[in-house]
């Protein structure tokens, strides 16, 4: 691990535990799924690639080649609007790892929720991962968004569960 480029609300903190959360998921054999653009995205896309693993980055629009240079496949939605990338990143993932956030988080999370995917807050990141760390997301309670102390502990709640082929 060396520099990372910041995006305006990644920390440095963030994206050192992206990048470690990538590579111990790539570890495992998961497939990462982001954004595919900077900051905490791409932390996790070269963590995971640098682990031999796949990348995959959800992008709003139909203009190739935008995403970070450690995505491997890219996903156009078409869409010029805000919104159907989340969704997209969100259906094709078998759980969601939240480290800090703003509003895009925050959507893949409720997206998350409603469509019962497991959610786990890495806590010490800041943003909504640590304001809903442990809670519910609304008074339905259907899952509690799993708190998540360090990257291993993270990938492990993710990866619990998921069938094995």
């Amino acid at each position: 691990m060396s520099n990372y480029r910041r995006s305006p609300g990644a920390t440095k903190k963030m994206n050192r535990l992206a990048y470690e959360v990538g590579g111990l998921l790539a570890s495992a054999g998961a497939v990462v799924i982001t954004g595919g653009k900077d900051g905490v995205m791409e932390a996790a896309a070269r963590g995971a690639r640098e682990q031999g693993g796949v990348t995959v980055g959800v992008v709003k629009g139909s203009r190739r080649s935008v995403s970070n240079r450690y995505t491997d496949i890219e996903v156009l939605t078409g869409m010029a609007a805000d919104g159907l990338d989340e969704l997209l990143l969100v259906l094709m993932s078998d759980a969601v790892i939240a480290i800090g956030g703003g509003a895009g988080t925050l959507q893949e999370i409720a997206l998350a929720y409603r469509n019962s995917k497991p959610i786990i807050a890495l806590a010490s990141s800041g943003g909504w991962a640590q304001r809903l760390e442990g809670q519910y997301v609304d008074d339905r309670k259907r899952a509690r968004v799993l708190p998540a102390s360090q990257p291993d502990d993270a990938v492990r709640k993710a990866l619990a569960g998921l069938r094995k082929p």
